[in-house]
């Protein structure tokens, strides 16, 4: 061979044979920096179908036949090939740390564990334990150099230990599962309070097994995601052959909105409290599209066929403890957010008309049949078919409880309303105040 060839073949070698450990490292750190943290989800291939329920909760003993199964092994610290349950019996603690090759956030679990002194504690027996077979364990160990002790092939301990998301590890205490828990429970100071026989109850864990993908969420018979849930909007556009309706009831266990073929401004008044009707501010470039009494060419197109075009509507399930103030707002965002808008509740200077006294001092009459306060509710009452009315207030001179006598179907008329007023030494006037608005907006592309 060419010397010169030669020399080169030798200095790549060296180079390999110094950088290599290194390249090793940096694989294991990308691996579990895929996903460092989170638990990962085992395949529906590899959960275990758990027809024969033998599962074991925490507190149960284990029955004796699982403490004598045969349990294929390997790296073991005696080169041992097979071992049972039963060979660790007699260790203060077992723990069982089901993991897979792919799990980042296992092996950086693992890799952490084995540098700490519960690892090397000859009083905790810790055996990984993998549905993956020999090849694939053996591959990844001689790869990584994460050579701890690992029952491979596994189908029995799974059948009593179901999983669906590792990291997902068993603690055995004096013959009885301690806990079943996330990764954390590997941490020194949890370790040494398992020694105890005690853990923090938070990290114990318990998934879902019976969790079903192919079905909605609602139709999921877990209890905990039942629970889980906070509302479940469907939004939709104009729908034919169907009227303007909406509708709220209640089952033993949900509670259902619905609207159909509203304007948005309609669904709007439908899905906030009265309050805040004539507080509804428009801040948008064309106001066609959402209310049909700010819709210019109202002759051309009547109400029904403008709805046909622009028309909204809103099915929202959620379960009873959900308040139902909440889930109207909740619906109120999807479907703003759904139709390109946005909404908020903001403190801004807007035009007002004020109730205050002559003089600026409390003037007495005979009492009448409405309460200002009930004055002020009709006049701020926003009628769905016409354009917002003013935002009335009244002054701090002014007692609400105080009696006018006054026909609230009449408030409308202005110069009807300042004559009955004036009768009270009661005045209106035009000002600016600051108020809590609702304010929509054109939402802006991401």
């Amino acid at each position: 061979m060419n010397i010169k060839r030669k020399s080169r073949i030798n200095k790549w070698l060296y180079i390999w044979y110094k950088i290599s450990p290194y390249i090793s490292s940096f694989i294991i750190w990308f691996v579990t920096m895929i996903n460092p943290v989170d638990a990962q989800e085992v395949s529906s291939v590899n959960t275990i179908n758990n027809e024969r329920n033998i599962s074991l909760q925490i507190g149960d003993s284990l029955p004796e036949s699982i403490w004598k199964m045969p349990l294929e092994v390997i790296h073991h610290a005696e080169g041992r090939h097979v071992v049972t349950l039963n060979d660790y019996r007699d260790n203060e603690l077992i723990i069982l740390d089901f993991w897979a090759t792919w799990c980042g956030a296992c092996i950086g679990s693992i890799q952490k564990y084995v540098k700490t002194d519960g690892y090397t504690d000859a009083d905790i027996a810790f055996l990984g334990v993998t549905y993956q077979d020999k090849e694939e364990v053996t591959k990844f160990n001689e790869r990584f150099k994460l050579n701890f002790p690992t029952i491979i092939g596994d189908t029995v301990l799974r059948a009593y230990f179901p999983y669906r998301i590792i990291p997902h590890i068993v603690v055995i205490q004096k013959g009885k599962v301690l806990t079943i828990a996330h990764s954390e429970i590997l941490l020194p100071e949890n370790v040494q309070k398992l020694k105890g026989g005690k853990y923090e109850e938070y990290l114990a864990k318990s998934d879902i097994l019976n969790f079903d993908k192919t079905k909605v969420i609602l139709d999921q018979k877990s209890s905990r995601i039942k629970d889980a849930i906070k509302s479940r909007t469907v939004i939709m556009g104009p729908i034919s052959g169907l009227s303007a309706f909406g509708s709220y009831k209640k089952t033993d266990s949900t509670q259902r909105l619905y609207l159909t073929n509203h304007s948005l401004l309609f669904a709007m008044y439908k899905l906030l409290d009265v309050y805040w009707h004539n507080r509804i501010f428009l801040k948008i470039s064309n106001e066609d599209h959402f209310d049909y009494f700010g819709f210019e060419d109202q002759q051309k197109f009547p109400y029904t066929v403008w709805l046909t075009k622009y028309g909204v509507g809103l099915e929202s399930i959620a379960p009873l403890n959900i308040p139902k103030k909440e889930l109207k707002w909740n619906a109120l965002i999807a479907l703003l957010n759904t139709n390109g808008y946005d909404f908020a509740v903001v403190e801004k200077e807007v035009e007002t008309k004020l109730i205050y006294p002559k003089g600026n001092k409390k003037l007495y009459a005979p009492a009448g049949n409405v309460t200002i306060e009930e004055l002020l509710k009709s006049l701020n009452y926003q009628q769905m078919d016409m354009r917002r009315v003013p935002i009335y207030l009244s002054s701090n001179l002014i007692d609400k409880q105080d009696r006018i006598s006054i026909d609230l179907r009449r408030i409308r008329d202005d110069q009807y309303l300042q004559n009955i007023l004036s009768k009270y030494g009661l005045k209106i006037k035009n000002q600016h105040a600051k108020q809590s608005i609702i304010e929509v907006t054109e939402r802006r592309s991401l």
